[in-house]
């Protein structure tokens, strides 16, 4: 498994942790905030010749006609230049197929073959544009490349069985040639939490990885949160991301038609002890009653620096995030090091197991952490690993 950083607002602080911290395998770069100049020339400082070769680029076709916002309309092939009349599905290839040309252009051998976002409702839709992409793209690749199709999965499909396994016929249809699938899929997030714990959502993700798995294709888990450690845990994934601030680790096409400002926030710690995030604001409290050391990451220059009791929280402040770069690569190298499935699952289970008694820790303490900063998910954890596990 390698690790990818997926690229957004404030791209230097991962880019920094991969030169000079060690973190992660190599980069995905988003229409969204990189124009084409930004990427063929030099991106924070770096010269091209020093992260190309590791580099990906997703170009963010999600909202399609309707796409707005951010360095989106940069791209001229991009699908926001089309008339509002145009049909996605016919009309669509086209763009697609100048965004696979774009990237062979830039002589990449790694290409993400971009698609648009289609409702639950629209799958016929979506396996007609799959596998009329297939024929147009698909059977004409080049020699050393590799082409991964992105499957766009909709929160109101990734919930519902019967149109998994529908996505997963078209997807696995024996005259694909696509070499893997980028998968980004929009998670059920509820109100005052930051990852999911819909049942359906892992259960339903984990046949999708599995299956795509099992057909021999590679997969790249795309805009991936914490819960990547969940399913590394008990599939053989080729690439996932971590990514620093919410909308590049809870995917939301939404994002690419719509301005969505986020609410202020003084920033999260997250620790690795509880496999959480914990809210800034919180750690006053902690530090009160004796407890920064149960949440505290060991060996974790960031950590040592944001948990110091002179720093100045601030979300803005790029040791906040690269603590969680650092952490969450470490959690995923330690399971993904595993090679027995079985065996990556139990120790998964222990981390969730020593979590939950981090919790209890700090309650016998009298501590009590609310909402997104609880242990809201780890019971669902363990159910659904012990449910699947070998």
């Amino acid at each position: 498994m390698k690790i990818l950083h997926q690229l957004g607002h404030n791209r230097k602080w991962a880019i920094d942790s991969y030169f000079d911290n060690g973190i992660g395998d190599g980069f995905i770069f988003g229409a969204y905030n990189c124009t084409m100049p930004d990427f063929v020339e030099k991106m924070s400082g770096k010269q091209k010749e020093e992260y190309f070769d590791i580099s990906f680029i997703d170009l963010q076709y999600y909202g399609s006609k309707h796409s707005d916002g951010g360095k989106l309309a940069t791209y001229d092939f991009h699908p926001i230049h089309m008339p509002a009349d145009g049909s996605t599905v016919i009309d669509g290839i086209s763009h697609i197929e100048k965004g696979v040309a774009f990237q062979r252009a830039l002589n990449l051998n790694n290409i993400i073959v971009p698609t648009v976002h289609y409702a639950a409702c629209d799958l016929l839709k979506c396996s007609s544009l799959l596998s009329n992409v297939n024929k147009v793209i698909g059977q004409k690749r080049g020699p050393n490349e590799e082409l991964y199709m992105t499957l766009c999965i909709p929160k109101d499909g990734i919930v519902s069985k019967e149109y998994v396994e529908d996505l997963m016929e078209s997807a696995t249809d024996k005259k694909i040639h696509f070499d893997g699938y980028y998968i980004a899929c929009e998670p059920i997030v509820e109100y005052k939490k930051k990852i999911s714990i819909d049942y359906n959502y892992y259960n339903n993700l984990l046949y999708v990885l599995k299956t795509l798995k099992n057909q021999g294709f590679k997969t790249m888990l795309a805009y991936a949160n914490w819960d990547a450690i969940v399913f590394s845990a008990l599939c053989d994934i080729d690439y996932v991301t971590i990514g620093t601030y919410e909308n590049l680790r809870n995917f939301n096409c939404e994002r690419f038609t719509e301005t969505m400002p986020g609410g202020p926030s003084k920033g999260w710690y997250f620790s690795e002890q509880l496999l959480n995030f914990v809210r800034a604001q919180e750690l006053d409290m902690l530090r009160a009653n004796g407890c920064i050391n149960v949440i505290a990451n060991a060996r974790n220059v960031f950590s040592d620096t944001i948990l110091d009791v002179k720093f100045d929280w601030n979300t803005h402040k790029p040791d906040v995030h690269k603590n969680y770069l650092l952490a969450i690569s470490r959690l995923l190298e330690t399971i993904g090091s595993e090679a027995d499935i079985g065996v990556r699952a139990s120790a998964l289970m222990v981390m969730v197991e020593r979590a939950r008694q981090a919790y209890k820790n700090l309650e016998s303490r009298r501590v009590y952490l609310q909402d997104e900063s609880s242990d809201y998910h780890l019971g669902m954890w363990m159910t659904f690993l012990k449910s699947h596990a070998a």
